[in-house]
Formats: C-alpha cells, structure tokens, sequence
C-alpha cells in the first residue's frame, strides 16, 4: 500500500513539482492550497507525513502545525520555508515538527527527509498501538539531522576533526575537551550512567555530549563501554576552528542541527520516563 502524504503549499508549481516527484517515487500524494484547505481535509483522512510550507494566507505553516497536533498529536510535520531562519526553525521544532527543508529544496534531500520522517511515523505508530519497546531514533536519523544541510565534502571535513579511540568492556569513556567531549560512536555499544543508573545505552552511529558545543559545562553522565568500541571523540575547540574556516552560514545550520538532535533525544527519554513510571505513551505526550 502506498505511503499517504499531505503537501500543503500556496505556490502552484512547488506543489505540482513535489507532487509529482513523490508521486513517481510510489508514494500517495494529497495537495492542499494552504492551512484552511489543508485542515478541512485532514477531517476527512490522515496522513503518514505532512510536507508544509511556512508563508501561507489565510494561516500560516506554524499556525496550521499548532492546530494539526491538536487534532493529529502523532502527526509528522515537515516544515518547508524560502528564508534560511534560525527563529523560524526554533518555532517550527518547540511546535512539534518533524524537520524543516529550506528552498530551493534539493530532490535527494527531499527523498531523504521523506523517507526518515515516514520511518519515525511507522516508529510512533505502533508506540501507540503497542506501547511496548521504547521509542528507537534511528542512527541514520541523528546522522542526517546533525549534519542537514553539509555539502558530501563538509560532512567528511567535520568527521576529520575527531580523533577515533579504541575501548574496551569496562572502562570508562572521557567526555572532555581532550580528546572530545562529543562522541560518535563508530562501533560496539556504550552505557549511559547517572546517579549510578543506566539511562540509556548507546549503539553504532548514535552520538551523545551535542550540547557541550553550547555549553561546556553540560556534562552530567559517565559513559562505560559494554563492548569492545571504537569512539570518535570531537573537541569543541576544534570544531569551532572547523566552524571559523566555513562560511557563516554552517555555522547557523548547526546550531539549528543541535537543537533538532536534542529536541528528538529529549522526546526519547520522556516517552521512557513515561513507560517506567507507568504511563503509557498518551500520558507522556509523545
């Protein structure tokens, strides 16, 4: 059966040229003219993932968000927008979307974004039917959302700047400045500590510390790895060397990166807190 997606967009020949890729990639492909339009089908039938452009009459791409979750509180919202806008991102994520595109958007990003945020509807899906495992974030996910928006050649400059170590079962991994207080882990599986309790455990591909770039004080944690792993630690002082030989403009994105990793971690661990404190995941919100 084919994937259901809304496109709400006022522009006629963005919805038609996004129509009409999807549509040829398999998927079901709905159009709306803006908010209004959009919400009155969305009475009628729901989707698996919503493509929304931010600038719309009649009401605007956030305003039509807002009302969705009222509706739809599981709904996967892509935000779409022409102005590469820390605070439009901002709002658009403590809204609840998803991820946001900047125009022109690019088809293999589109492909991209699309088929995660398909994969994170199916994921909450069957949260909350089953209600059962915790909610997994996919190491593909956090990878493209850090990274949204690096050329091929950024992305294998920014992973040049960590330096790889080899652990073993047992010992403890640094989080700090030397050799990195952001880790990737490239292999093996690592413990999160706190209080003395394991609050999470770490697999191939995640990353953890994000936010000692913002604040380097805001490590609360201790990390041991489980297996035999293979950690590439990232300084902050050289990705901010990384970040002051690239435009400015890498730098915006980044941080807007940042904040959907943490958004989506954060999400995460309150749909857990929820399960071990008895709710289910209605109550938690997620």
């Amino acid at each position: 059966m084919s994937r259901k997606i809304m496109v709400v967009d006022d522009e006629q020949n963005i919805r038609e040229i996004i129509h009409e890729f999807l549509t040829t990639n398999g998927y079901d492909v709905t159009i709306a003219v803006d908010g209004v339009d959009a919400l009155e089908k969305v009475q009628i039938e729901q989707y698996e993932l919503y493509l929304v452009d931010v600038y719309m009459p009649r009401m605007t791409g956030i305003d039509f968000l807002v009302k969705l979750k009222e509706i739809q509180p599981l709904a996967v919202v892509i935000i779409m927008t022409g102005y590469s806008s820390i605070d439009i991102a901002i709002r658009a994520i403590r809204s609840g979307a998803f991820h946001y595109l900047t125009k022109p958007i690019q088809a293999e990003e589109l492909m991209k974004v699309v088929e995660s945020g398909l994969k994170h509807s199916c994921d909450l899906g069957e949260v909350s039917t089953l209600s059962l495992a915790p909610l997994e974030i996919s190491a593909e996910l956090i990878d493209l959302l850090l990274l949204r928006g690096f050329s091929t050649q950024q992305q294998q400059d920014f992973r040049a700047t960590g330096t790889t170590l080899q652990y073993l079962p047992g010992q403890n991994i640094p989080l700090t400045d030397d050799p990195g207080s952001m880790i990737w882990i490239e292999s093996g599986r690592v413990t999160v500590m706190h209080n003395n309790t394991v609050v999470d455990t770490l697999k191939s591909g995640d990353i953890w510390g994000e936010e000692t770039f913002i604040n380097t004080n805001a490590i609360f944690t201790i990390l041991t790895a489980k297996t035999e792993s293979q950690i590439r630690h990232f300084s902050r002082k050289k990705l901010i060397e990384f970040f002051t030989y690239n435009d400015e403009t890498l730098t915006k994105r980044y941080m807007i990166n940042l904040i959907q990793c943490l958004y989506t971690k954060w999400r995460r661990a309150v749909y857990r807190i929820g399960l071990y404190s008895g709710f289910n995941s209605e109550a938690t919100g997620i």
